[in-house]
């Protein structure tokens, strides 16, 4: 692919093969992880920022116009993809310090919660473990005990596809139960 007139000029992705567009994964993955890297300063979210920019690339190809060079582009896409996730980091770190010094007011589970509502509120966690896709479900499950890479042994699975199910996971039970997902985060395993 290198030297490719793909990955000069204006294109469209829908032009390339899946051999191409392979090796413009192949090329680009690592440079295009160290850049994001750079940004996020964490090197597993650099990893799906990039592996999640691959996917919309070639899920959405037909609608990818590259007036550039490809690499121009990607590192543009990774580049605000960072910014955002640094923006969602910042959001969600300030929702967890101010869940943790939270009153059981404002849902947060204490001792002077009634039976009845911690009763109900473990019932709507495990509906809600319930009603993930089954291999989400696995991978959750098998986190709250284990690492990422032990979880990925006994799965037969990637690192990367254990924290890409994580992440789902934590983002339904953060919509779900908001309340949960700091409790949740002291007990999974890296």
């Amino acid at each position: 692919m290198k030297g490719s007139n793909h990955t000069d000029g204006q294109f469209t992705l829908s032009t390339l093969t899946i051999q191409e567009f392979e090796s413009l994964f192949h090329e680009y993955y690592q440079w295009l992880c160290l850049q994001t890297f750079k940004i996020a300063d964490d090197w597993h979210a650099s990893e799906d920022i990039v592996q999640e920019f691959f996917t919309k690339c070639w899920h959405n190809r037909s609608a990818i116009v590259i007036k550039e060079s490809w690499k121009a582009f990607a590192l543009r896409s990774v580049k605000n993809a960072a910014l955002n996730y640094l923006k969602k980091e910042d959001v969600r770190n300030k929702h967890e310090t101010a869940a943790l010094s939270a009153g059981p007011e404002e849902g947060v589970i204490s001792p002077d919660i009634p039976a009845d509502s911690a009763d109900e509120k473990y019932l709507r966690l495990l509906k809600a473990i319930d009603n993930m896709p089954e291999q989400r479900k696995k991978v959750f499950l098998l986190s709250l005990d284990k690492t990422y890479a032990e979880t990925a042994n006994e799965l037969n699975i990637s690192i990367n596809t254990v924290k890409m199910h994580l992440k789902l996971a934590y983002n339904e039970l953060r919509t779900m139960l908001p309340w949960l997902i700091i409790f949740l985060k002291l007990f999974i395993k890296k």
